[in-house]
């Protein structure tokens, strides 16, 4: 992930996709929602835990986002905005693995 961070074109082509996913998401789902969704179906390309794959890394999507959710909770973002919330989640996902790995195994 801290590849990605350092790298403005492919985090600008997430972003991009995720902001993509805005006009079909279920009406009354705000920016934070709409993040996490994208983020969880493309934890392997990303490097992150598999949402569901243990009760650490469930713990961890909810602590990521429970930051967030307080300051950005239902609010409509422009891309501009979408991105840099995309980047600021991002950031705290690479923080909090960081100081606390999340262990899975694969099959």
């Amino acid at each position: 992930m801290p590849q990605l961070l350092a790298n403005e074109k492919e985090l600008n082509s997430f972003v991009e996709k995720a902001s993509q996913e805005k006009p079909n998401a279920k009406d009354g789902l705000g920016s934070t929602e709409i993040i996490r969704s994208f983020l969880e179906r493309n934890t392997k390309e990303l490097g992150l835990p598999l949402s569901e794959s243990s009760d650490a890394a469930v713990l961890f999507y909810d602590s990521v986002f429970a930051d967030v959710a307080k300051e950005k909770d239902g609010v409509e973002l422009e891309k501009e905005d979408l991105a840099k919330l995309m980047k600021d989640i991002l950031e705290k996902m690479a923080e909090q693995l960081e100081l606390n790995p999340v262990y899975q195994e694969f099959a």
